[in-house]
């Protein structure tokens, strides 16, 4: 999960706009920059693609989106981390 994080934080700060599809491993992601790709990956991470996912609209973050999601990205992890905590908590909950 963290390695997913700090890839999605650096491509915040090398790029403009964010490009995102689902994808059978995940959330493919890929960062662009004056039309070019600066990085691209594919996220496994439920809870991370999910939240991601709704920072857009039609599979692109851009503009002001972008720019809240990278001033904010300190919340959006954290927020990201506590929903993971939660559901390994709950599935230790229901195997007890």
């Amino acid at each position: 999960m963290k390695n997913y994080l700090e890839r999605l934080e650096n491509g915040l700060n090398k790029s403009k706009t964010l490009l995102y599809k689902p994808d059978q491993s995940g959330l493919a992601c890929s960062f662009v920059s004056g039309g070019l790709v600066v990085d691209t990956f594919v996220i496994e991470d439920e809870v991370i693609a999910d939240a991601l996912s709704k920072k857009g609209l039609n599979g692109v973050v851009e503009g002001s989106n972008f720019e809240m999601l990278k001033s904010n990205y300190s919340w959006f992890s954290l927020h990201v981390k506590t929903k993971q905590v939660y559901r390994e908590l709950e599935k230790e909950t229901v195997l007890q």
